[in-house]
C-alpha cells in the first residue's frame, strides 16, 4: 500500500506535469492579480481607455502607488518564471521526427527568452524606466507570439495533437502581431486582448498537457 502511494506521489510530481501546471498557474495568477489592481485603481480604472502598463506605475494620477507596481511586477515575474518550465515540458511532446524536434526546440528557446522579458514589463515601471519597459513589452510580444506560431506548426505535424490547438495559437499570435506591428491597433482595448490572450494560452495548453502526461 505504501509502495503504491509512493508511486502515485512520484507520478504526480513528474517534472513534465509540473511544467504543465506552471503554464496553468501562470495564466490564472496573472488574471487574478491584474484584475485586483484594477479594482483598487485610484479614481477608477477604465478597461477600454487606460493602458495595461498603467497598472504598474509607481505614481498614478499624482498618487504614490508602490503597491500597484509591486503587485504588477509580481504578476509579470511569476508569469514569466512559470512559463519557462511550461515551454520545457511542451517540447517533450514533439520528438517523433527530426522536423518536430527542430520546431519544438526553436519554439521553446523563443518562449524561454520571452519569460524574463515579461518579468521586465512589470519590474521596469513605465513612468520610471520608459525605455526598458517599452523594450521588454515589444520583444516579449514578438518572441512569445513567434513561439506560439512555431508550436502551432508543430501541432499540425503531430498526428496525436488536435488541430484546434494550432488554430487557437495562430489566432492568438495574429492578435499580438497586429497589436505590435499594425498602426492604429495599439489602443488600450487591443492591448488587453493581446496580453490576456498570451497568458491564457499557456493555461489552455497546460491543461492539454496534463492529459498527455
Amino acid at each position: 500500500m505504501r509502495l503504491e502511494l509512493a508511486e502515485i506521489v512520484v507520478k504526480g510530481l513528474n517534472w513534465k506535469r509540473i511544467g504543465a501546471w506552471c503554464g496553468i498557474i501562470a495564466g490564472v495568477q496573472f488574471v487574478i492579480i491584474t484584475f485586483t489592481i484594477m479594482l483598487f485603481y485610484p479614481e477608477g480604472y477604465s478597461f477600454l481607455e487606460n493602458s495595461f502598463s498603467s497598472l504598474g506605475l509607481s505614481v498614478t494620477r499624482g498618487i504614490d502607488t508602490p503597491q500597484n507596481w509591486f503587485m504588477f511586477a509580481t504578476a509579470t515575474t511569476l508569469a514569466g518564471a512559470l512559463s519557462i518550465p511550461f515551454w520545457l515540458s511542451i517540447r517533450t511532446v514533439f520528438t517523433e521526427t527530426t522536423p518536430l524536434k527542430a520546431l519544438s526546440w526553436i519554439g521553446t528557446i523563443l518562449g524561454v527568452v520571452a519569460g524574463p522579458l515579461l518579468a521586465g514589463v512589470g519590474i521596469f515601471a513605465g513612468d520610471v524606466y520608459p525605455a526598458q519597459h517599452g523594450f521588454s513589452t515589444i520583444y516579449f510580444f514578438l518572441l512569445f507570439s513567434s513561439a506560439i506560431i512555431i508550436y502551432s506548426i508543430a501541432i499540425l505535424l503531430n498526428k496525436d495533437y488536435k488541430n484546434v490547438y494550432s488554430l487557437i495559437g495562430i489566432i492568438v499570435a495574429i492578435i499580438c502581431y497586429t497589436y505590435v506591428l499594425v498602426p492604429g491597433f495599439g489602443n488600450a482595448a487591443m492591448q488587453k486582448l493581446a496580453v490576456y490572450s498570451l497568458v491564457l494560452y499557456s493555461a489552455f495548453q497546460g491543461y492539454r498537457l496534463l492529459k498527455v502526461f
